[in-house]
């Protein structure tokens, strides 16, 4: 949708023809096994060699240049494991003209090499929901063989291109290598200390990337491993053209810019609006925008296609369904109807991409957002769950391209103007009968922004197994056998015109399980009462920077009351105090549980808090000092000793 908003008109031009570099790039006449480290043969597979070529080329008969891309791989396979990752090779074709070459070959640990068969070449059709692929199967694979790809297509003219260097599997060699030949272009590469060199191509100067010993990327936990990987994004325009970035720019913030303001209301959406706000008077710009969310969100269904109605504003506005797109129309037309300022905001999935104001790339402008100046606040046009406030999840941290009503743009990083915004607040009662059967916990909470939406979500939307699931999290997540005797729930409707009005939860349990017989005494697992914890116990070296799903905060109080005749022992474990220190010295994150005792009662407090959602990787040990107090918390346990 953008990569056509934000695509120029190209000049024709034309220049003089050179031959294409594809024609004589091959492999090697006579492949040997590569030597590999004791260390590398460990793995299941490691990657020899991983080559990228693109290529622009334009004859004296092109209207617009020629793009041709080569892939060329080399995969060791040293397990059953390693096999099954690289024996079936999968070739896209989205946007692909012609195939022009594909080739294929396996190196057993003899030598022996065995050679792709083309009639195994098939086409499948949407794989997954990914689009068209050639696909084959790979023969003669045998422990320690070498698989070796090669193949290129020509795709369509495309000014802008993208490709990931880094896979989840090592690599001793990644290249990339860029042939713009007399074409002007551009090139970045992202989250690599290596550089681009020069190298003689038909005899011009073309960009060479290589990056040695990659290291695999691993789906860590608080990370965004699909948008950390190493990428390398590039432009190229026809002879005579050169565009630069804020051009690009411009040019989106116009063509965004025309289709989401509109310069009159329409009729159908004034007498919607007269329907949003009936009754009401002295309304300001939050109220007005959250009655408009919660009416589009009640009303109007997104739909994921591309049927040219759904984003036709009188079509929306009549049949109330819409494309993602669309719906933004209608955002457009509800807030100029009610004179609330509002900007466009385009942007990304964080956990997908990461925005780059610097480089123009359509494929990263993938999300909207209406922000409200006046309000410092978010509209999800496309988020069912959500309502006015913070951005979404996804979202935040990433970079945007903010659109006022009078197109012109600024870039901004989308950050949570609440600190404060995702919470939760636990208060708990403990007593155990007298003959220690049972442990009874009545609890309140209270769970706001983020919390509070999904708890929302799943409570209004989903199936009633997914209901009950969620009503066991909410009850005292991983107690065994626990018996829920009470429950109910505030604030949970999924409208709402408050801002961050917390959803609440009072509840009653009792379970045997928290208690353990110990001869005259009993062990009581307090800890688990704060239901399960994520825990980060990795020893291997961490690979990506650490992300969060959002800044968030946790406050407890748990009452535990003592029985009559017992002491206490081993409440020590329940003093927990770990943090982590930012550069300016503040505390960006922090656990900190302690105790003290009033009569028969053991008052616990806890606070948890994550101020940011992004941490330095070079401090990850301090960072998971912190997530890792939680579960040791989780694991406290302390005795009730009979008195004499």
């Amino acid at each position: 949708m953008i990569k056509n908003i934000a695509f120029l008109c190209l000049l024709v031009t034309t220049t003089s023809s050179f031959a294409q570099y594809y024609k004589t790039y091959d492999w090697a006449e006579n492949p040997t096994i590569h030597e590999i480290s004791a260390e590398d043969a460990n793995e299941s597979s490691i990657g020899i060699l991983k080559k990228h070529i693109v290529e622009y080329a334009s004859g004296d008969s092109d209207q617009i240049p020629r793009r041709f891309e080569t892939e060329h791989t080399i995969a060791r396979v040293n397990d059953d494991k390693g096999i099954a990752q690289h024996n079936t090779v999968y070739i896209p074709m989205y946007d692909v003209k012609t195939v022009v070459d594909i080739k294929a070959r396996t190196i057993n640990s003899k030598g022996k090499i065995t050679l792709l068969n083309q009639d195994n070449i098939k086409e499948v059709k949407n794989v997954d929901e990914y689009g068209d692929f050639k696909i084959f199967a790979i023969e003669g694979v045998e422990k320690n063989s070498e698989i070796e790809v090669l193949y290129t297509v020509e795709k369509e003219f495309d000014m802008y291109g993208s490709e990931t260097l880094q896979t989840d599997y090592k690599i001793k060699k990644s290249q990339f290598l860029f042939i713009a030949g007399a074409l002007n272009s551009n090139i970045k590469a992202y989250r690599t200390t290596s550089n681009f060199e020069y190298v003689k191509v038909n005899g011009k100067d073309e960009k060479l990337l290589t990056i040695t010993d990659v290291p695999a990327m691993i789906d860590e936990e608080y990370s965004t491993p699909k948008a950390n990987k190493i990428a390398v994004v590039y432009q190229c325009f026809p002879n005579g053209q050169n565009i630069t970035q804020q051009m690009f720019w411009n040019n989106v913030a116009n063509n965004v810019g025309n289709r989401f303001f509109a310069e009159n209301v329409v009729k159908k959406a004034q007498t919607d609006v007269d329907k949003i706000i009936e009754g009401q008077s002295d309304l300001s710009d939050f109220k007005k925008a959250m009655l408009i969310d919660n009416f589009v969100k009640t009303n109007f269904t997104i739909v994921k296609n591309n049927n040219e109605e759904l984003s036709d504003l009188d079509y929306i506005l009549e049949n109330r369904s819409s494309s993602d797109f669309g719906i933004m129309k209608v955002y457009g037309q509800y807030l100029k109807a009610l004179d609330v300022d509002y900007e466009i905001v385009v942007t990304a999935n964080r956990f997908l991409n990461k925005f780059d104001p610097e480089f123009f790339i359509p494929g990263m402008l993938r999300d909207f957002l209406i922000y409200l100046p006046s309000e410092k606040k978010y509209i999800a046009p496309d988020r069912i769950e959500a309502r006015v406030g913070e951005a979404p999840f996804n979202i935040l941290g990433n970079y945007g391209l903010f659109i006022p009503s009078d197109f012109d743009y600024y870039f901004s990083k989308i950050v949570e103007e609440d600190p404060d915004f995702s919470r939760i607040k636990r208060d708990m009662d403990i007593s155990i009968d007298d003959d220690f059967e049972k442990v009874t916990i009545i609890e309140d909470q209270e769970y706001y922004g983020h919390w509070a939406e999904t708890s929302r979500a799943v409570l209004n939307l989903s199936s009633e197994e997914n209901i009950k699931e969620y009503k066991d999290y909410l009850t005292g997540a991983g107690i065994e056998d626990k018996e829920i005797l009470s429950y109910s729930e505030a604030n949970a409707d999924i409208n709402q015109v408050n801002y961050n009005l917390p959803f609440k939860v009072k509840s009653t349990i009792s379970s045997e399980s928290l208690l353990e017989d110990a001869g005259d005494s009993y062990i009581f697992q307090v800890g688990l009462v704060i239901g399960t914890q994520s825990e980060l116990y990795q020893e291997t070296e961490r690979i990506n920077p650490i992300e969060m799903t959002y800044p968030n905060r946790y406050n407890y109080e748990i009452i535990v009351h003592i029985p009559e005749g017992y002491s206490v022992e081993g409440l020590s474990s329940l003093n927990i105090n770990k943090s982590y220190i930012g550069r300016t010295g503040e505390k960006l994150a922090k656990f900190e549980s302690s105790y003290k005792k009033e009569g028969d009662k053991i008052i616990i407090t806890i606070e948890e808090f994550y101020k940011t959602h992004e941490f330095s990787v070079s401090k990850y040990e301090d960072f998971r000092g912190v997530i890792n107090a939680a579960s040791d918390f989780n694991k406290a346990a302390i005795l009730f000793k009979a008195t004499e």
